[in-house]
């Protein structure tokens, strides 16, 4: 049997009232006994949980430190467990959307073949089978523009969710996104071209690195002569990676930057005009 009359479990651990008396235990992990905790009815506590707390920290002062110093902990935690699992999501909905593609190149294929022969009831159903494919590839496209501006807004805005997508998917995780540098950033999706000119500069061989990857698909840098491509991807790089360390470790959208990577496109396409005119 117990000796005490009642245990209350607090963020920073144990309080246990013995008669008219509290006996107060600091827990060794403040992150699991603030979890523990939220079982706990506040209003319930007949003693005043700051008092308490001082008690075991010494001071008001570094009480609400240590618990402030908690509570961005638990949030973090949150924020990594939520974009997890919506991370795993979108990665299964984009290659969900690769194999559609595979799959409505293979049933054209098949429809052109069968029209060179003629045009019968199968030639009919493959037609009405890639329709029904097409519909699917725009839910799913759909899902996954909606999923990113939700989770990761700025990069969202920046270069739509599918790109988007593909960067987290290459790099793991959002959180392993916003810890590259830009510049591994711009050729990501490119490993091979990369490994491979580095083989030839090995071997005393000229080689071009190459100047970007994915965000090639970007009609920012694919819209511009060759000559200009590369610097555009070095910007729009180095405002991805400011993108996703905001898009990870707050979610708050800041327009200024989607701003800035259509102001330096415009500029790059008006210089580009200049320069054809001469």
């Amino acid at each position: 049997m117990s000796e005490y009359k009642s245990e209350y479990k607090v963020w920073f651990g144990r309080v246990y009232e013995k008669d008219s008396e509290l006996e107060v235990r600091k827990s060794d992990d403040l992150v699991q006994s603030f979890e523990e905790s939220k079982s706990e009815k506040l209003d319930k506590i007949p003693f005043s949980l700051k008092e308490a707390g001082i008690r075991v920290f010494g001071s008001e002062e570094d009480y609400y430190s240590s618990l402030r110093r908690t509570a961005i902990q638990i949030a973090e935690k949150e924020i990594e467990r939520e974009l997890k699992g919506s991370e795993r999501y979108l990665i299964s909905l984009l290659k969900a959307l690769d194999e559609l593609d595979l799959g409505i190149n293979l049933f054209s294929e098949k429809i052109r073949d069968l029209e060179e022969i003629k045009i019968d009831e199968n030639t009919e159903k493959f037609r009405r089978i890639v329709r029904d494919l097409k519909k699917l590839r725009r839910d799913i496209e759909d899902e996954i523009n909606s999923g990113v501006a939700r989770s990761m807004p700025n990069m969202s805005e920046i270069v739509g969710g599918i790109i988007a997508a593909r960067l987290i998917e290459k790099a793991g995780s959002l959180k392993r996104l916003s810890s590259l540098p830009a510049s591994t950033i711009q050729i990501l999706g490119a490993e091979k071209s990369l490994f491979k000119a580095m083989s030839r500069m090995k071997k005393g061989k000229k080689a071009k690195t190459p100047k970007h990857g994915i965000i090639f698909q970007h009609p920012f840098i694919r819209t511009l002569p060759k000559s200009l491509r590369g610097k555009m991807a070095r910007f729009l790089a180095s405002k991805l990676a400011i993108a996703a360390r905001i898009d990870y470790y707050s979610g708050e959208l800041k327009e200024d930057l989607f701003e800035s990577v259509k102001r330096k496109y415009e500029e790059f396409r008006e210089k580009s005009k200049a320069k054809s005119r001469k």
